[in-house]
């Protein structure tokens, strides 16, 4: 089985097509995801469950990194380019991931199309908890065409600040209350100050709860202890009782025994005679069976008997066919040579007489004699061909019947 070398593998596996930009360089080198330490170190600032938009598609390995290990609950993947948008689709697709939506935007319209086999779906991506936009997404001005959707739900905003406008998206996170979270490498988290105090609030709200549950806590407890006592005073009174009721217990438990010793002694009796009905009900039941196998002993012997009487009877039948049909024969041929001895009398008869009156037709007789004996021997002929012939017949049959009966036997 040959490497594919166009395909990229990272370090668990993640297998991502090979392309010629600095990104795609820097996985060949490393063999793992792109910015791999900036992601471990900004998945604190992620929230669970979270619906991401990655702007940029050259960062499908983050896409990928998003839902596998930040638990992402959906990412959103943005490319306007048809080819690149196949590209990134194909590198989802091939790990067989199911929370990662490629889309292909259209700003102007804020529409967002889904290719599936060449068939167009406009679809309305669910409002982001985080947004990852890229330098290249930044100096696009991609990030500002979100800016209705980030005053409105408050994202986490994973922005490159290398860009050279992003000294105006400054400004703009500044008028939305947005403070900076954590920089590293020119990437950094931004983090709405309304969501913190909301945070903070829900923190107090939280403490509060706490302490009220600390006082309730503590009142249980004390109805604990008064409840231990009341029932460690029951637990007395009806240990007094308890004592009452086991002596008249022992009363009753000893008129019980007595009554119990009389009834073992009946169910030993009772024991005895199953065992004697038991002991007669197997003897029963073993001459049963003893006379069902000779029934079925005698029933086989029966059917043996009378299978052999059939075969008898068709063997009688078979030899009685054979004599009956060699009579027949025998009675057709003694016709027939009584047929030809009263043809050939006469001739004779004359023969004799024309042989002491004619010696001169001794020639033309002799060769009527010859021809008279060529007759004879074709007659006779025919006579032992279809003598053969019928016995042949008789006898096959008889052969086979007896070639069947040894198979039977």
């Amino acid at each position: 089985m040959t490497k594919n070398n166009a395909l990229l593998k990272l370090s668990d596996n993640v297998k991502l097509n090979r392309r010629k930009n600095p990104i795609a360089m820097e996985m060949a080198r490393t063999k793992d995801y792109y910015q791999k330490t900036i992601l471990e170190a900004f998945m604190t600032y992620i929230p669970e469950q979270a619906v991401i938009y990655e702007m940029d598609s050259r960062f499908v390995s983050h896409a990928i990194y998003f839902l596998k290990y930040g638990h992402a609950r959906q990412v959103y993947l943005f490319e306007t380019n048809r080819a690149k948008y196949r590209e990134a689709r194909n590198d989802v697709q091939r790990n067989h991931l199911v929370g990662i939506e490629c889309l292909q935007p259209n700003w102007d319209t804020k529409r967002f199309a889904r290719w599936d086999k060449d068939q167009l779906t406009y679809v309305t991506p669910s409002p982001a908890d985080v947004i990852h936009a890229s330098e290249a997404a930044i100096e696009a001005g991609l990030l500002l065409k979100f800016s209705a959707e980030v005053e409105k739900y408050k994202p986490v905003l994973w922005l490159d600040t290398s860009s050279h406008n992003f000294a105006e998206i400054a400004k703009w996170l500044e008028k939305l209350h947005y403070r900076l979270q954590i920089e590293q490498n020119d990437q950094a988290i931004y983090v709405s100050q309304e969501t913190k105090e909301a945070e903070e609030e829900k923190n107090e709200l939280e403490a509060k709860l706490l302490e009220r549950l600390e006082t309730y806590k503590r009142q249980i407890n004390q109805l604990q202890q008064e409840c231990e006592q009341q029932i460690s005073h029951m637990q007395s009174e009806q240990a007094k009782k308890l004592a009452v009721m086991e002596t008249e217990h022992r009363a009753v438990v000893k008129k019980l025994d007595e009554e119990m010793q009389l009834k073992t002694v009946q169910v030993k009796k009772i024991a005895a005679m199953e065992t004697e009905h038991r002991a007669t009900v197997r003897r029963l039941e073993e001459e049963v069976k003893q006379q069902a196998e000779l029934a079925k002993q005698h029933e086989q012997e029966t059917k043996q008997s009378q299978k052999e009487t059939r075969e008898a009877r068709q063997v009688v039948q078979h030899i009685s066919d054979a004599l009956n049909a060699e009579k027949a024969m025998n009675h057709d041929l003694n016709k027939r040579i009584f047929a030809l001895l009263a043809e050939e009398k006469p001739v004779l008869l004359t023969m004799e007489k024309r042989q002491t009156q004619q010696q001169k037709e001794l020639s033309s007789l002799r060769y009527e004699n010859r021809k008279l004996a060529r007759n004879l021997t074709i007659a006779t002929e025919k006579y032992q061909r279809l003598n053969d012939t019928k016995v042949i017949r008789v006898m096959r049959k008889y052969w086979n019947f007896k070639k069947k009966k040894k198979i039977e036997e």
